[in-house]
């Protein structure tokens, strides 16, 4: 019951968060929604998401109760309300997967280079879209025994995170336009494919390095497969151009849900729907945790830092936010990623601490984006990794081995495409 409540209390949310991004009404309803469900789901959490939310609230309530012993100003708003646009743009995106069955039908599998390339254009332009269930829509077209070979694990792994990069329509896009308020999304989108390009490009390198290019086995890229992906991102820019005071959050708020019901098949709908609603929201509700939990860390954090005097910036290290600190924030993304630790707990701690610096909001966010698709790329124990060893019987262990040399070529090319964006705006 609690599970089917979640469900509702996730819609609600949606639905009332619109009224307040179109209609101007109070974000509280909306707000009130999303933290019954976000309690409804606690429960239900596994073990490596439970201890991520105990560190994130228990973190989060230890420093509230010292910015309250050094006299800082609270306002519940600040505390409440900050990550509810993004959970809106999160689970307006989650629809998408009711237009995703034509994906699962179709040719025969493509082979050699064809084949991998294939495989690597599907998974970063439908990830880009549909997110982590295209994973399992191209793993379970490939796989052989209910296993993966080396070389398809590979690509599975790195290339859908690397959308992450680029995707104005990946949960990662939500979380720096939230972390990064300004961010131009036009000024660094180019930076961002073309770190996608390079990803398959060393991945590519990578496949063929280990021999038998041709008998490799993948996705077959079909014209068809492309319209969703391709109207979404055309629809999104037209609304934009029309009403350039909404948010890109506000816009595909209701944009991906409305494509989603012209793309999914007409027979039955209904069911689909409804199954949306009782299952696919709540098996987000995981994310409803950790994401609120990441802005009442952020809140914490900024009003700790509050009640000290560090000059005219917030960190006593640096003074300003440049090509070194964006690497060096790039480097802490990755190295604590390896070690489990969330992309979103690592900005959401991170950015209050660089806000004082004044940095370029782009530049901000370029280095979130990369970081966030460079971190979930790498480590064995990011959401969508861990989703693959699950299904597929992979060890962290092996995905850690094959992805290490690749987290370490990208840092290099995240840290050159940082250096090009900021040559690039001068």
């Amino acid at each position: 019951m609690a599970k089917l409540w979640s469900g509702y209390l996730i819609l609600a949310m949606w639905l009332l968060n619109l009224l307040h991004l179109y209609g101007g009404v109070s974000p509280w309803p909306a707000a009130l929604a999303a933290w019954l469900a976000s309690l409804l789901t606690w429960p239900r959490l596994a073990g490596a998401a439970k201890r991520q939310a105990m560190a994130l609230y228990g973190a989060a309530l230890l420093l509230l109760l010292f910015s309250l012993w050094r006299g800082a100003s609270l306002s519940l708003g600040d505390w409440l309300l900050p990550n509810i646009n993004m959970l809106t743009m999160f689970a307006a995106v989650s629809t998408l997967n009711l237009a995703s069955a034509g994906l699962q039908g179709g040719t025969n599998a493509w082979s050699g280079r064809k084949g991998l390339w294939s495989t690597m254009a599907s998974l970063n332009l439908l990830g880009a879209v549909i997110n982590l269930s295209v994973l399992f829509i191209i793993g379970d077209r490939l796989e052989r025994n209910n296993s993966l070979e080396r070389r398809q694990v590979m690509v599975l792994s790195r290339i859908f995170c690397a959308a992450a990069f680029w995707s104005p329509f990946f949960v990662a896009m939500a979380v720096a336009l939230t972390y990064a308020p300004g961010m131009q999304l036009a000024s660094i989108m180019p930076f961002g494919i073309v770190g996608a390009l390079l990803a398959m490009g060393i991945t590519a390198w990578q496949v063929e390095r280990l021999g038998a290019i041709a008998e490799f086995q993948g996705y077959p890229l079909r014209l068809q497969t492309l319209l969703l992906p391709v109207a979404l991102a055309v629809v999104v820019v037209v609304v934009k151009q029309l009403w350039p005071a909404l948010s890109i959050l506000a816009v595909i708020a209701l944009v991906a849900p409305a494509l989603a019901l012209v793309f999914m098949p007409s027979q039955g709908r209904a069911m689909a729907l409804k199954r949306q609603v009782v299952e696919r929201f709540p098996a987000i509700g995981g994310q409803l945790v950790l994401f609120l939990g990441a802005g009442l860390l952020a809140a914490s954090i900024n009003s700790a830092l509050s009640t000290f005097a560090f000059g005219d910036h917030g960190l006593p290290l640096f003074n300003h936010f440049g090509w070194l600190e964006a690497c060096l924030t790039l480097l802490f993304m990755l190295v604590v990623a390896i070690f489990g630790v969330h992309p979103l707990i690592s900005i959401s701690g991170l950015a209050p601490l660089i806000w004082p610096l004044n940095p370029d909001p782009s530049l901000l966010g370029m280095c979130f984006l990369l970081g966030w698709g460079l971190a979930t790329g790498t480590s064995p124990l990011s959401g969508s990794n861990l989703a693959l060893a699950a299904r597929y019987n992979l060890s962290a262990a092996l995905l850690l081995r094959w992805n290490l040399l690749y987290g370490a070529l990208m840092y290099l090319v995240a840290c050159l495409l940082i250096g090009g964006y900021l040559a690039w705006s001068g």
